[in-house]
């Protein structure tokens, strides 16, 4: 009754859209799935805590700007400086912020898609070569890579570079594997992209052209139709690229130029102790596995991704300047070879009772050793507190004020995108600088045998303080233990002669950040724009006019003279000050009129006695060794001029028959009833 001949009930039939999510359920790969939910998660939580690095706000600024945040277009252009990279992550990034609106977590939120996305690649691409069970290997190594998380985590270009990049060896592999020309075209146009997200992404389109050029099976359809088609592909990928070159070609070139001089003073190990950092020792030992696995094997799949290992690795280390950023475009093809060599793994550790718990074992054990280096991509190493310096600065200084900032070329740019102020660089590195508005500053040549030009720490600070330019200087730790110490604190020279510039301009601590209860971030406002006050006096008879610069800002004055207080007066909020005051009844040689401010800055000079001269030629004062005044035999009368005086001018003009007799040398003394005086020793009849 109602049974099958086997007994058992008749299925019943399930209602159609029930039966479609069913079947859409079974296709998906669940374990995939979790494992980019994962990659997801430890990308994208707590993105906020820190705020942008240098260069990060360039970036960040530029997508601005190509979005339509006309706030941002006096601090950014759209061109890089470094490599003369393209905009293609700018771009990406500007379609976000037309829809969301412009902030630094949507930057990073983009960075994080990016990399998250490099995790189904990996696995496609392993799939192809080595079966899925190595393939989820080889994402769940790319998902809990400690280097990849932390790039991940940064609105840098690097991301979105290992994405495309991952992307266009993909569409190699699948041309090679399925003989489908599409597949070609979609190469082409990935490996443009690549270049574009950064132009060292060339290197991934090379390797994917040799992948196929000797790749047997596809060379039938290297016809001129399908390159031609392929070409094609890469031009309308290029078209931004093409753009930009065209309007500002004569910038990108000399961009380029300049970065070419760049270099870093690393070990050779640098990028092997960079990754060791980050990674670990267990999981870099994976990666060697999977190398060695594939050295011994030497399949298509091995062989394709040995050359990308070794391609990516020489081009970095030959490369003279290095950066902890640029070795990520290697991280995909050590994680498909290190998931090759678990997946080799788990079928050798196999044992009937445990058959299927095997690769989850291991799957745990990898995630576990991880786990101490994953917790250190969320340290707050970064440039801790700049954000809020910049939010304060903002919020309790002048609109007008200028801001510089301890940099390596990019850090000021923290404040251009936060507080929309004007700000500049101290450092020493070898980069163009764009100047608030627009100006591009060349990077100079070093000289001297330095590595790095020495314009920002010598030339232009005290250039931009002392026409008011820059009003505070910022001084940051990048990172430290816990307290910093003296080494953390004072760790370069560019540290030391920013600390420097704070005494020489007396600046003031007007606020500290912190991070973890540690000072992280200090702002000085400077109070001077000078080294060193200076003052000028005139004498109007019986006044004098002294003008000083260089003091303190709003700062009370003392003038005194022959140590005594003959005046007081206020510097403006330039530095400068006037005052007037009687002409003192005596003056001596040796005694200084001084103006002290309040911070005990000074300038002195001594005040002038009056001088005289021969106001028609025929008597002058001679100065060394005393003064002397000449005339000759055919004179009528002497005429003496003499300034300095208290009269209405301070001057005095008299003439006079010469005395009688007339002696070859006599004294000529003139005093003013306030006792100032002057004396002619010698008086000579020229010939």
């Amino acid at each position: 009754m109602g049974t099958t001949a086997t007994g058992s009930e008749p299925r019943q039939a399930l209602p159609p859209r029930r039966e479609l999510l069913l079947r859409l359920v079974g296709r998906v790969n669940l374990p995939l799935l979790g494992i980019v939910i994962l990659a997801a998660v430890l990308r994208l939580v707590q993105l906020q805590r820190i705020g942008l690095r240098g260069d990060e706000a360039v970036y960040v600024g530029q997508a601005g700007v190509l979005a339509g945040a006309h706030e941002l277009d006096r601090y950014f252009i759209l061109i890089s400086r470094g490599n003369s990279n393209f905009l293609l992550y700018q771009e990406i990034l500007s379609v976000v912020f037309r829809i969301f609106g412009v902030g630094d977590v949507s930057g990073r939120v983009v960075s994080a898609v990016f990399s998250t996305l490099t995790v189904p690649v990996i696995y496609w691409i392993a799939l192809t070569f080595y079966g899925r069970r190595s393939a989820l290997f080889a994402a769940l190594m790319f998902a809990i890579s400690g280097y990849s998380i932390s790039l991940g985590r940064l609105a840098l270009l690097d991301s979105t570079l290992a994405f495309f990049g991952t992307l266009t060896i993909l569409c190699a592999v699948r041309f090679v594997h399925t003989e489908r020309p599409w597949w070609l075209y979609a190469m082409a146009a990935a490996g443009t992209l690549t270049i574009q997200a950064k132009v060292t992404g060339g290197l991934a389109l090379a390797v994917a052209i040799v992948y196929v050029a000797f790749a047997r099976n596809v060379r039938k359809l290297a016809t001129p139709r399908h390159l031609s088609l392929a070409a094609l592909a890469a031009v309308v990928a290029c078209v931004p690229a093409i753009i930009q070159i065209v309007q500002h070609w004569d910038t990108f070139r000399g961009f380029l130029g300049s970065s070419l001089r760049r270099n870093s003073a690393v070990p050779w190990y640098y990028y092997e102790r960079l990754l060791l950092s980050y990674e670990g020792a267990i999981v870099v030992a994976l990666w060697v596995l999977g190398i060695a696995f594939a050295v011994r094997r030497r399949t298509r799949g091995d062989k394709l991704l040995l050359l990308w290992i070794f391609a990516m690795a020489c081009f970095y280390s030959l490369y003279s300047l290095k950066a902890f950023n640029y070795i990520v475009p290697v991280i995909p093809a050590v994680s498909i070879l290190a998931g090759r060599a678990l997946g080799s793994a788990s079928y050798a550790l196999r044992r009937p009772q445990l058959l299927r718990w095997t690769p989850a074992v291991l799957a745990v054990a990898v995630i576990v050793a991880a786990v101490p280096n994953i917790t250190k991509s969320f340290d707050d190493r970064p440039y801790p507190g700049l954000r809020e310096a910049a939010k304060w600065i903002a919020a309790e200084s002048p609109r007008d004020a200028g801001v510089m900032v301890l940099s390596h070329g990019s850090a000021q740019y923290v404040f251009a995108y936060y507080a929309h102020r004007d700000s500049y660089p101290f450092g020493r590195f070898n980069l163009a600088t764009i100047l608030p508005g627009g100006e591009i500053v060349p990077a100079s040549a070093p000289t001297g045998g330095a590595h790095t030009p020495r314009d920002w720490v010598t030339d232009w600070p005290n250039r931009l303080i002392a026409d008011g330019t820059v009003s505070y200087l910022v001084y940051y730790t990048p990172w430290g233990d816990d307290p910093p110490t003296e080494d953390q604190v004072i760790r370069t020279a560019s540290q030391r002669r920013l600390q420097m510039y704070v005494e020489r301009y007396h600046g003031q601590l007007v606020h500290v950040e912190y991070r973890h209860h540690e000072a992280r971030t200090w702002i000085y406002r400077l109070t001077t724009h000078r080294p060193r006050p200076v003052i000028d006096l005139k004498v109007n008879g019986p006044t004098v006019s002294v003008t000083g610069s260089g003091f303190m800002v709003n700062s009370p004055l003392t003038v005194t003279y022959n140590g005594k207080v003959v005046a007081r007066g206020r510097s403006d909020q330039d530095g400068s000050a006037s005052v007037t005051l009687a002409t003192p009844q005596r003056t001596r040689p040796r005694s200084l009129l001084v103006m002290t401010d309040s911070a005990g800055r000074y300038a002195s000079l001594v005040f002038p006695k009056p001088t005289m001269s021969d106001r028609t030629g025929n008597y002058a004062e001679r100065t060394p060794p005393k003064p002397v005044l000449r005339t000759t035999a055919t004179a009528g009368q002497v005429s003496v001029c003499g300034d300095g005086f208290t009269d209405a001018k301070g001057t005095i003009s008299p003439a006079f028959p010469p005395p009688a007799p007339d002696h070859p040398t006599w004294p000529l003394v003139v005093q003013d009833t306030a006792g100032s005086c002057s004396t002619v020793t010698r008086l000579e009849a020229r010939p």
